[in-house]
């Protein structure tokens, strides 16, 4: 079926009706944890390379603690971070997420937003 054009013109359609859903989720995520997440500072208390990306970028699994209205909380964050944004976490060892208020454990690494 993939050797004629038809084929190759349905595969390459679905390949890239793929790409467009998954920037759309990923934008739309971040934009629900704007939304209706708090964001904070929180304190990475163990980090671990598990990946990388083909433009650079390494993929950290972090143990974070971070204060709610609650308590502290502790959970873990996977995240792909370029490597400028490695040399802002790594100064303070910490990093900002935003969190959802009915679960913590809930989170979203933002490292871009650092200063």
């Amino acid at each position: 079926m993939f050797d004629s054009m038809w084929g190759t013109l349905i595969l390459a359609i679905l390949i890239l009706f793929g790409l467009f859903l998954y920037c759309y989720r990923s934008g739309s995520n971040y934009d629900k944890f704007k939304a209706n997440g708090i964001r904070t500072e929180a304190k990475i208390l163990s980090m671990e390379k598990i990946g990388a990306s083909g433009g650079g970028s390494t993929k950290l699994k972090m143990e974070l603690l971070f204060t709610t209205k609650s308590g502290q909380v502790t959970a873990i964050a996977k995240q792909y971070i370029s490597p400028q944004n490695i040399a802002k976490i790594m100064r303070n060892n910490t990093i900002y997420i935003y969190y959802m208020p009915e679960n913590p454990k809930k989170l979203l690494p933002v490292p871009w937003e650092m200063g």
